[in-house]
């Protein structure tokens, strides 16, 4: 009897610990016969895409640049492109792309947009043109008078009449003594 309840609680004990993980598994019966056929798509074989290296850009002559004030920078006029000239480097504007090089005679390279100097980005490009032109037609009915040195005329005034205010009459004065 002892052995007997001794069987039947490991038993028990075996059925209990062995449903505990039977609820775990799943059991599926199936049977398989060949594999379902793969849908094919026929797509046409396209041409490749050859897209035209864009023209070089050549200029010949050195650019006339004039300074818009509002700008601070210079901007080429005459030309076929939009040429400016910042922080020592020359950057153009045509056909959607930005191009840069050390000089205005080249090696042309192309630039991401955000690799722009701030200037440039600042205002929109019809605008620079706009202050271009009306510089540009200043400048002529000036009879060529160049202000691309404008910000130095500025200095060069203020400096002239801080010099008579702090002095200027004073050394009046001591020229009449003197006579």
């Amino acid at each position: 009897m002892k052995r007997r309840t001794r069987f039947a609680f490991t038993a028990a004990l075996a059925l209990l610990a062995g449903t505990a993980h039977a609820g775990d598994v799943g059991f599926t019966f199936g049977i398989n016969v060949g594999n379902r056929p793969v849908p094919v798509r026929y797509e046409p074989a396209y041409a490749p895409v050859y897209t035209p290296a864009p023209a070089p850009i050549i200029i010949s002559e050195p650019p006339e640049f004039v300074v818009p004030p509002r700008l601070g920078f210079r901007v080429a006029v005459d030309l076929p492109y939009d040429l400016f000239a910042v922080g020592g480097n020359y950057y153009l504007f045509r056909d959607a792309s930005w191009y840069c090089a050390p000089s205005y005679r080249g090696p042309w390279r192309t630039v991401e947009y955000r690799r722009v100097p701030w200037e440039l980005r600042r205002y929109p490009l019809a605008r620079v043109r706009d202050w271009r032109d009306r510089e540009w037609r200043h400048r002529c009915d000036d009879g060529d008078h160049d202000r691309s040195d404008w910000r130095g005329e500025e200095r060069r005034h203020w400096r002239e009449a801080r010099e008579w205010d702090h002095g200027g009459w004073r050394h009046a004065r001591h020229d009449e003594d003197d006579d």
